[in-house]
């Protein structure tokens, strides 16, 4: 991150030599240039020691320009972090003038709208510790160990995504919303990445039963996350990709009891749920 941060003020990219885990060697990416530096780990790490440095350029460093090759989403999302901590309203044009303002380096709007999603993800956690712990304290005192997993797409804004959100039911039988996260895409490593925040969020180990639709993705990484806890289903989901997956396949007799069969789901459901209460 430094290096990349030195990098794109002093206008030139580079190419590494070397790069693992114990040492770090890279040279300009002119090849007649001399730049060159090389740092190793300190202590086994986490941090490098710079051990030598040419800091000769004789490429003019003449990247300086709208763009920079090394402006990831990644790297845009760390630049502007702690401004989304500090005034949680921050908008993507405000990132675009920031980044232009500090660094001298114009961003795309589709690249901007990346890291937009992933500043957003990387510090929903962080903006309001207060309300996260009493989202979680309401869970624990107010709620059964049940947590309901679901991904909704944002389609009525600019900036697009996923919003994850783990939900429970309180005292009432009304909906509580224990965490959410804003992801570009509800993918297994999201899904990881939401679910283990979720877990260092929870107040004790008590056991959860999960609840999901079956998607990909936290079908696989709730497991992986919460391997002692029990994961279910939703039956109106899995019926709904019953009719659309095997419909096609099935002969005209199955599809009449199907068919009768999801006519009466909503009234067994409403039925066991009116017995539950």
């Amino acid at each position: 991150m430094e290096l990349t941060n030195y990098a794109i003020a002093r206008g030139f990219n580079w190419k590494y030599l070397k790069n693992d885990s114990v040492r770090l060697t890279v040279r300009c990416n002119v090849s007649v240039c001399p730049w060159r530096l090389h740092a190793s780990v300190v202590h086994e790490g986490p941090q490098f020691a710079i051990k030598s440095l040419n800091n000769i350029h004789s490429c003019g460093c003449d990247i300086m320009s709208d763009g920079h090759p090394r402006t990831s989403k990644k790297w845009v999302a760390n630049a502007v972090k702690g401004k989304l901590v500090d005034k949680p309203t921050y908008r993507a044009s405000e990132m675009m003038r920031d980044i232009r303002r500090d660094y001298g380096i114009s961003i795309p709007y589709h690249q901007n709208k990346l890291s937009y999603v992933e500043l957003i993800q990387r510090t929903c956690i962080t903006v309001k510790p207060g309300i996260g712990f009493a989202f979680a304290y309401g869970f624990e005192v107010g709620c059964r160990p049940m947590l309901f997993l679901d991904g909704t797409h944002i389609k009525q804004h600019r900036v697009q995504g996923v919003i994850l959100a783990a939900s429970a039911l309180n005292g009432n039988n009304e909906l509580f919303t224990v965490a959410y996260s804003i992801e570009d895409s509800e993918t297994y490593d999201n899904c990881v990445w939401f679910l283990q925040n979720l877990k260092k969020a929870l107040l004790s180990y008590r056991r959860i039963a999960f609840l999901s639709d079956r998607g990909k993705g936290l079908k696989e990484a709730i497991p992986d996350i919460f391997p002692n806890d029990h994961h279910g289903y939703c039956f109106q989901h899995i019926m709904q990709n019953l009719t659309i997956n095997v419909w096609g396949n099935m002969p005209p007799l199955s599809r009449n009891y199907l068919e009768k069969f999801s006519s009466l789901l909503p009234m067994l459901l409403l039925n066991k749920s009116t017995k539950t209460q």
